[in-house]
């Protein structure tokens, strides 16, 4: 119990973060932590040299004796540098500075569909919410296409801006054909990456799309404090088409495979979703 708090305590003092007004490479003002996850700190920083504002990422101090700190943060910013697409962070820099791992990206402004639903009580009807997905979809097939499993796909991730989507965090993100050292990327939190299907196959980033899409489609559900939960199915009421489509995205029936099955079903269900209501107006 004591060994357990007092690697807490370790942890704590090594990765404080960076207070606003820090320079980091004498280029990089920070102005503001964004957050901090299990390997990393986010900053939103000033480029001072190109007048622009960037996301700073840090590998937590507390992480960079593991075994695979240095390797893991290697590995996310060549996956990074691959990428060319508007909808995904572009990597500018990454460096050593007071033997501290950093890499530079772009600023995506917008709120993350978390916030949307969290906090700005977005609501998505049945089609918007396929919509949206549709987008996503389009990402995750560019990923796909370059043989990378994004394996995150969560409404923290996915920025919106003005009806545009944005992918975000890689920090997941692996090749098809990695070896199991990157693909397990902890002992400790392997099973949970088998919970949460975290396989690095395209059906993966499909099963967290149709997690995604939950979330949507109960920003229009009004719960009975007298009902008791009962499940999805149940408690919303969703076409047909919808509820094949996420019984098969969850891996409840015969799992989608590719990203391009999943994108024809949805687009099949808008148009005739479109037609049936053209015909009643």
């Amino acid at each position: 119990m004591w060994k357990r708090w007092r690697q807490r305590i370790k942890e704590w003092w090594l990765d404080r973060p960076h207070e606003p007004g820090t320079v980091v490479k004498n280029r990089y003002t920070v102005t503001r932590m964004l957050g901090m996850g299990s390997y990393g700190i986010s900053y939103l920083v000033f480029d001072r040299m190109q007048n622009e504002e960037r996301v700073l990422k840090q590998v937590r101090p507390s992480r960079l004796n593991s075994p695979k700190g240095r390797p893991l943060y290697e590995y996310e910013i060549e996956l990074l540098a691959t990428l060319r697409h508007p909808q995904m962070p572009y990597l500018f820099d990454a460096f050593e500075e007071n033997e501290q791992l950093y890499y530079v990206m772009s600023y995506i402004k917008g709120s993350t569909l978390e916030d949307m639903l969290f906090q700005q009580d977005a609501s998505f009807t049945e089609p918007e919410a396929w919509r949206v997905i549709l987008q996503i979809l389009t990402l995750v097939k560019y990923l796909h296409s370059r043989r990378i499993i994004h394996r995150d796909v969560r409404i923290p991730n996915v920025i919106w801006n003005d009806g545009t989507v944005y992918l975000l965090d890689f920090g997941l993100a692996r090749y098809v054909d990695d070896s199991p050292s990157f693909l397990q990327d902890t002992d400790s939190h392997y099973w949970l990456e088998k919970k949460l299907k975290r396989e690095v196959h395209p059906r993966s980033d499909m099963y967290a799309l149709g997690h995604f899409l939950l979330f949507m489609l109960y920003s229009t559900y009004e719960a009975d404090e007298d009902e008791p939960e009962r499940g999805w199915e149940r408690e919303l009421s969703l076409a047909p088409e919808t509820v094949r489509m996420l019984r098969r995205m969850l891996q409840f029936d015969q799992p989608y495979e590719t990203a391009d099955e999943l994108e024809k079903d949805i687009l099949t269900f808008l148009q005739s979703y479109e037609k049936e209501n053209s015909q009643k107006t």
